[in-house]
C-alpha cells in the first residue's frame, strides 16, 4: 500500500507544535488512515528556530518516583544526617528524627514518594508522626533550625567555600488568619488579597548552596534585618559577605545605611535618574563598550555618583525579544478589540465592563473611547506611553559600592534570579500555607529550602544549572 508522510505545524498563540503525519491506505479496508507523532516545540536558539523535542514522561516518572531517595543519599553523603542525629539526641526520643526530616524534606520538593522509606527500612509516616517532627523542627526554644543550620553549614562552608551571597525573596501566599509571620504585603493586592509570608536567604557564592534563611515578618528586608542577618552569617562561618538586593529595597537611605556592606542591587525604573542613564546611553552599543555573557553579547556604561557605581547594561538580545512581545500581545488586544466593535451589547455597562475586561494589563498602552448612547466605543494607541515603555527595553541597572568588575555585577544579579526562580518552583508545594503557628511555618520553609539545597548540591556537583 502506498503512504506519505509530511510535518504539520500547530500554531496556539504564540507557540509552535511540530508534528510528524504519516498518511496510508488501509489495505483491508480502502480507509485513509493517519499516524501522528509529536516532534516538539519550536524555540529560538541564538536568533534562530530550533525544536525542542518531547518529554520522555516515563524517564521523568521513574526520576521522581526515586527522587526523595537520591536526595537522601546526598544528604547522607554530605553529612548532614550524621550531624543532624547529635542535635536531634539532645533534643527528642523520636525515633530517626534526623531521617525523617531530610525525608519530608525531600518530600517537599518533588512530593511523596515510597523510595526513600524502601530503601531506609524506615515505616512510611503518619500524619501524626509528620506533625510531631513539624512541630519539633519548628520549636524556638531551643532553636531547632538554627541548631540544625550551623551543624550543617560547617560542612557546607567546608566544601563550597566560606563567601556567601544575601538575597532578599518573593512571598509564599498565605491563606490562613492566625499567624504573627504573615503580612499585608509587597504583592498583596496582585495575589488576591491573601497574606504573605516573606524571607531572606543566604547562599554560598560558590555553586549557590544555602546556609542560611530567616522569615520575616514584613514585605521588604529592612535594613536593621540585614545587619542581623549578616551577623548571623558570621556566626555560621560566612566571612565574605555580598548582599544582593532587588529594586523594592533601592533608597539612598538605605545605600548609606549599608555603606560598611558589599552590596548589589538593582535601579528601579521609576526613579528620576534611571531614565537619565539610559539617556545617556544610547551610543552604548560600542566595539569599546562590549563583552560576552555566556552566548549573549552585552553592552555596558559606567558612572559614579556619590560614591556609588551605577553600571548601565543593555542586550540587543533582551530588547528584541522584549520588543516582540509586546507588540505580539498589543497586535492579540487590537484583534480583541476589533472584534468587540462589531459586537451588539446589552448595556452601556456591559460594554465598558468587558472591553476593560480584555485590556486589563494595557489600559496605559490603549486610549478607548465609549458612545455610552450607540453602545459603540473606539480605541487608539498610546504611541507616546508605547515608546516610553520601549525605550527600556534591553537595559538594565544595577549599582554596587565594590569593585568588583562589571561582567561579575551582571553574572551575581542574574544568579539571584535563578535563586529566585527555584524558589518559585518550590512555591506550588507551599501554596497554599495554612500553617497557622509560627513554630509551623518555621519548619514548612526550612524544610522546602533543605529539600532545595539538596537540590542545588546535586546541580552542582554535576556541573548543571538548577534549570537543568
Amino acid at each position: 500500500y502506498y503512504y506519505m508522510t509530511y510535518i504539520r505545524k500547530q500554531v496556539q498563540g504564540s507557540n509552535v507544535y511540530r508534528y510528524s503525519v504519516r498518511s496510508y491506505r488501509d489495505p483491508e479496508t480502502g480507509k485513509v488512515r493517519q499516524e501522528v507523532t509529536y516532534l516538539g516545540k519550536e524555540v529560538d536558539v541564538n536568533g534562530e528556530k530550533a525544536l525542542k523535542p518531547p518529554v520522555d514522561r516515563k524517564s521523568v516518572r521513574r526520576v521522581l518516583d526515586s527522587g526523595p531517595y537520591v536526595m537522601y543519599r546526598v544528604a547522607e553523603d554530605h553529612g548532614f544526617i550524621r550531624q543532624y542525629d547529635e542535635v536531634m539526641a539532645n533534643l527528642t526520643g523520636i525515633k530517626h528524627a534526623a531521617r525523617k526530616v531530610i525525608i519530608l524534606a525531600a518530600e517537599s520538593i518533588l512530593g511523596p514518594g515510597h523510595s526513600a522509606y524502601v530503601h531506609t527500612s524506615i515505616p512510611d509516616l503518619t500524619d501524626k508522626e509528620t506533625r510531631d517532627i513539624v512541630d519539633l523542627v519548628g520549636r524556638k526554644d531551643p532553636d531547632t533550625i538554627g541548631m540544625l543550620e550551623k551543624s550543617m553549614a560547617t560542612l557546607i562552608v567546608k566544601e563550597f567555600g566560606s563567601s556567601g551571597l544575601v538575597y532578599d525573596l518573593s512571598a509564599v501566599r498565605y491563606y490562613g488568619t492566625e499567624n504573627d509571620l504573615a503580612k499585608y504585603g509587597h504583592y498583596y493586592h496582585s495575589n488576591g488579597e491573601n497574606r504573605e509570608i516573606n524571607f531572606v536567604l543566604a547562599v554560598t557564592g560558590n555553586g549557590g548552596i544555602p546556609v542560611h534563611h530567616r522569615p520575616l515578618a514584613g514585605s521588604i528586608p529592612s535594613v536593621s534585618t540585614i545587619r542581623g542577618f549578616t551577623g548571623e552569617l558570621k556566626d555560621l562561618g560566612i566571612m565574605g559577605i555580598l548582599v544582593v538586593m532587588d529594586r523594592g529595597f533601592y533608597s539612598s537611605d538605605n545605600l548609606k545605611d549599608l555603606k560598611n556592606y558589599s552590596v548589589i542591587g538593582a535601579l528601579p525604573s521609576t526613579v528620576g535618574i534611571h531614565d537619565d542613564l539610559i539617556l545617556e546611553s544610547r551610543d552604548i552599543e560600542n566595539s569599546t563598550n562590549y563583552f560576552q555573557y555566556h552566548e549573549e553579547t552585552v553592552f555596558m556604561g559606567e558612572k559614579r555618583i556619590h560614591g556609588i557605581r551605577y553600571i548601565v547594561f543593555f542586550s540587543p538580545r533582551l530588547r528584541t525579544r522584549k520588543l516582540e512581545s509586546l507588540y505580539h500581545r498589543i497586535s492579540e488586544k487590537e484583534d480583541i478589540l476589533n472584534d468587540l466593535m462589531g459586537r451588539k451589547f446589552d448595556s452601556p455597562n456591559d460594554m465598558a465592563r468587558t472591553v476593560e475586561a480584555e485590556l486589563k494589563g494595557f489600559r496605559n498602552l490603549i486610549d478607548v473611547t465609549y458612545d455610552r448612547e450607540s453602545t459603540r466605543f473606539s480605541y487608539v494607541l498610546k504611541n507616546n506611553a508605547i515608546q516610553r515603555r520601549t525605550n527600556r527595553f534591553g537595559y538594565t541597572i544595577l549599582l554596587t559600592n565594590t569593585m568588583i568588575a562589571a561582567p561579575e555585577i551582571l553574572r551575581i544579579y542574574r544568579d539571584k534570579d535563578k535563586v529566585e526562580k527555584a524558589s518559585a518552583h518550590l512555591k506550588p508545594h507551599l501554596e497554599p500555607f495554612f500553617s497557622r503557628s509560627e513554630e509551623g511555618t518555621r519548619a514548612r520553609l526550612f524544610l522546602a529550602i533543605l529539600g532545595y539545597t539538596m537540590v542545588a548540591i546535586i546541580a552542582s556537583v554535576c556541573g548543571i544549572t538548577y534549570a537543568q
